[in-house]
């Protein structure tokens, strides 16, 4: 069993992240080492039903009325439709980690716990600390981009003259007055907050299952390297710890497999459609745009962009939801970007290990040894790689194709709409 400070070690942030869903009702809340008691009880059936006190009144009642009012005002689709579709992806993530929740938990106790994947040496824990620093930067800056997403656009309402919410929904009541605007407003500020919060936190968390497994294939490529220091015996003895060690990893590509499949084939399905929409619904906002054509690239409006185009913009009422859109696409950006990324880096880390085999100087070693190092090298021909529902390989490629098909639908409703 893994001491407190070597948990600390071995799954960074992931800790913070795993608290943070128990609030937000998406991680199962730990009963264990509490007597069954009549209060006990209470405390655990409360729990259980915790998650659905907090997000029917909310995330799924909240995105039901949106959609009500993206199909009833027609007029307005290009405000709401493309924050409806991501409403739609949360709530799909929701209900996936609801279903997948005890293998999520076993497989971070798997990972956290078990003697089997314990660092060996001081250079092992360095290295890994700095990797797991890295993360946890990467959490820093996505979840405070989500944050800012809510900041920017729930500020810049109240800027604007007249009664405006920063996302448009339906409601039972007339609230264009002073007295229901503000319950208008409260409702939207915490359903919203509540699925913005939750939507990052679980991205996160997946992009770490990704990435601890990446991790654990490049530590496995350390450790061959490391086999051209020792003598034979203690090289024999290290080589049968690490196909072990292999195996064990392999299966818990399975298990990451089965728990970011589904997920990240509904966000590539939808964000190919969301960034389109948004992309064209900041061609809406308050915005003059004079444009000197040299070609140019998926999503104008993202970090993508593959080509130049020069633009003199003129920012005429509402400076404040123009940045909200902006933050808002270069989120979204990012969230199919490091999925694919972390995946893409379980493929590279794990076809290097031929190569860690070669670099181990194997061919020193006596025929039996070296027979063992090849038929570890026969297990390492088989790639290994996360699909996406079983239908496509995640990775880069992934991404640009998937930005690629957001300019290209961005371009045909430009083309309808003239």
């Amino acid at each position: 069993m893994a001491t407190a400070i070597e948990l600390q070690e071995r799954i960074g942030a992931a800790r913070v992240l795993m608290r943070m869903l128990q609030y937000l009702g998406l991680w199962p809340i730990s009963q264990t080492g509490l007597q069954r008691t009549r209060h006990t009880q209470c405390r655990a059936r409360l729990a259980h039903y915790y998650r659905y006190l907090l997000h029917l009144p909310l995330t799924f009642t909240y995105n039901t009325f949106m959609w009500i009012e993206a199909l009833t005002r027609w007029e307005r689709a290009d405000h709401i439709l493309y924050i409806s579709i991501t409403e739609v992806g949360m709530m799909a993530l929701t209900l996936n980690f609801w279903r997948m929740e005890r293998r999520a938990w076993q497989f971070m106790q798997e990972i956290s716990h078990d003697s089997g994947l314990t660092l060996c040496n001081e250079v092992e824990r360095i290295w890994w600390r700095k990797q797991q620093r890295t993360f946890t930067l990467i959490v820093i800056c996505y979840i405070g981009g989500g944050a800012g997403v809510l900041f920017t656009a729930f500020g810049a309402t109240l800027l604007m003259s007249g009664y405006e919410l920063p996302y448009d929904y339906w409601l039972p009541f007339e609230w264009h007055n002073a007295r229901n605007y503000w319950y208008a407003y409260g409702y939207e500020l915490v359903a919203m907050s509540l699925t913005c919060i939750a939507n990052v936190t679980m991205d996160m968390m997946m992009c770490y299952y990704l990435f601890h497994v990446a991790l654990l294939y490049k530590l496995i490529g350390m450790r061959l390297i490391a086999l051209q220091y020792l003598s034979e015996p203690f090289a024999v003895q290290k080589l049968r710890n690490i196909i072990e060690l292999h195996k064990k990893v392999k299966r818990l590509t399975v298990q990451c497999e089965s728990l970011v499949s589904l997920p990240i084939l509904v966000q590539i399905l939808l964000s190919a459609f969301i960034l389109c929409l948004s992309a064209y619904r900041l061609q809406n906002v308050s915005i003059t745009i004079t444009c000197i054509h040299r070609a140019f690239a998926s999503l104008c409006v993202c970090v993508c962009l593959f080509e130049t185009q020069y633009c003199a913009m003129q920012i005429n009422e509402n400076p404040g939801q123009f940045l909200a859109m902006l933050q808002f696409a270069s989120v979204l950006t990012l969230q199919i970007f490091l999925p694919c990324y972390f995946a893409n880096e379980i493929t590279i880390n794990s076809d290097a290990l031929m190569t860690c085999v070669y670099s181990s100087n194997w061919e020193g070693f006596s025929p039996a040894t070296r027979k063992q190092m090849y038929l570890y090298m026969e297990l390492l021909k088989k790639p290994i790689c996360i699909k996406a529902g079983n239908f496509f390989m995640v990775g880069l490629p992934v991404f640009t194709k998937t930005m690629n098909n957001a300019y290209s639908l961005l371009a045909l409703l430009l083309n309808m709409s003239k």
